[in-house]
């Protein structure tokens, strides 16, 4: 059972609303390690969507997992990569956006981002029906809309008198900054592999998850234990709340995860993952909504403004090719 084209656009974008939501709860750390909410959001992950995989698995697997596994064995060491490829972007981007700001971080790693997925899914499932130039100009309107929100929160801080990141970029955070893009990439990597050779969406999700936690067990091994944080980590005498952060972090990105690839066949892999590109403007609305933007400069509103309607023009502008 598969959705049709008109309910998968929806569903791509609702999964690109949960993605701009996750991060949200970085507000409400209190000092918390974010690679800390970044363990925990893993196993979470990891424990929810092999739940749902093994809960749904009699009724749209057509035969056992041991089976199809075996079956796609060599694409499924593909999909592993992938997840684990993106987990492992988010640790890098995460420690980029902390050094050299916002506004470098979503202009390189966003730009060479949109750049190398776009290129990953044409390699696997060719060029759209729509045609490349359509393609080529929604994929622009997007990368503008993100340096355009990236501006306006910059310009906002400026409102606020609170201090920007100097971009003062060195070879080795430049290096970083493009491992990162190249790493994130791995998210189309695993989709559009499953997508193309016929995966069942729901492995496909199952796969990745797994290779993301992985990637993110071995980090967080080494680095709680180098880092004596492991204490830390688990909350010990001190407030769970991190961890039940980290679980609604979970739900919110790989759920959104599973939606997508769910909804990925009836769209194809390049137009979900451009439509995924929207979480950028639902994180402009989440900071809408914690009055983030409140007491802006004219000059600040009109950036922002203009950010959202590119935003809204790129994915018109994918609703109509389909």
């Amino acid at each position: 059972m598969y959705f049709s084209t008109g309910l998968s656009f929806i569903l791509t974008i609702f999964a690109a609303f949960m993605w701009g939501s996750w991060m949200q709860v970085v507000k409400h750390l209190k000092g918390y390690p974010i690679t800390g909410l970044i363990f925990w959001l893993y196993t979470f992950s990891f424990v929810l969507i092999w739940s749902v995989t093994l809960i749904v698995a009699p009724m749209l697997l057509d035969g056992s997992i041991l089976s199809l596994t075996k079956e796609y064995l060599p694409t499924i060491g593909r999909i592993l990569m992938g997840g684990a490829m993106m987990s492992t972007g988010m640790f890098c981007s995460l420690t980029v956006m902390k050094d050299v700001g916002l506004i470098l971080s979503v202009t390189v790693s966003g730009g060479v981002g949109v750049v190398l997925g776009m290129i990953t899914s044409i390699m696997e499932e060719g060029v759209p029906e729509s045609g490349l130039f359509m393609v080529l100009l929604t994929a622009a309107v997007y990368i503008a809309a993100a340096i355009i929100s990236a501006y306006a929160s910059y310009l906002r801080n400026e409102d606020h008198g609170v201090k920007n990141a100097r971009n003062n970029v060195t070879l080795p955070l430049l290096g970083i900054m493009l491992v990162s893009a190249i790493l994130t990439n791995g998210w189309s990597i695993g989709t559009a592999t499953g997508t193309a050779r016929g995966i069942p969406p729901v492995l496909t999700c199952a796969y990745m998850v797994t290779g993301s936690y992985l990637s993110v067990l071995i980090i967080s091994l080494i680095l709680f234990t180098v880092k004596k944080q492991w204490k830390t980590v688990f909350c010990i005498g001190a407030s769970k709340t991190p961890i039940l952060l980290g679980m609604i972090s979970a739900v919110c990105h790989y759920g959104g995860n599973l939606i997508s690839i769910y909804s990925m066949p009836a769209l194809t892999a390049m137009v979900s993952f451009l439509l995924g590109r929207t979480f950028n403007l639902w994180t402009i609305f989440w900071g809408i909504y914690y009055k983030e933007f409140a007491g802006i400069s004219r000059k600040t509103k009109l950036f922002l403004f203009t950010s959202i309607v590119l935003f809204l023009l790129g994915t018109l502008m994918l609703a109509i090719t389909k």
